[in-house]
């Protein structure tokens, strides 16, 4: 179980995230998290896809639209993960995302 803290150039979120066994499942408030991830010794590669789950408009998402496919990269730092890529849906837009360990 995973803290993690996201940002783009348009803002920043926060969220939880459960992996084991090559899946990847979380969210917020507002999101569900729910893809898939493979461990690459000291790096990560990692797809995942969100989708809305709270229909408030207040809970704004970061590239503009409910549905986005991620492509991430990351590298294992002690209890941490720092990765970094795109959206399918708007690949000139940087990603970035620290996940930090809450519990085995």
């Amino acid at each position: 179980m995973y803290k993690v803290e996201f940002h783009t150039v348009h803002g920043t979120g926060t969220g939880v995230v459960y992996a084991h066994s090559g899946k990847l499942r979380g969210g917020n408030s507002a999101f569900a998290f729910v893809g898939s991830y493979r461990d690459e010794g000291d790096s990560i590669s990692v797809k995942v896809s969100t989708e809305r789950h709270n229909a408030d408009p207040a809970f704004r998402p970061l590239f503009g639209t409910d549905m986005i496919t991620l492509t991430l990269k990351g590298n294992k730092n002690g209890n941490m993960v720092d990765f970094e890529g795109a959206a399918l849906q708007m690949p000139g837009v940087a990603f970035k995302a620290t996940l930090t360990r809450i519990c085995d």
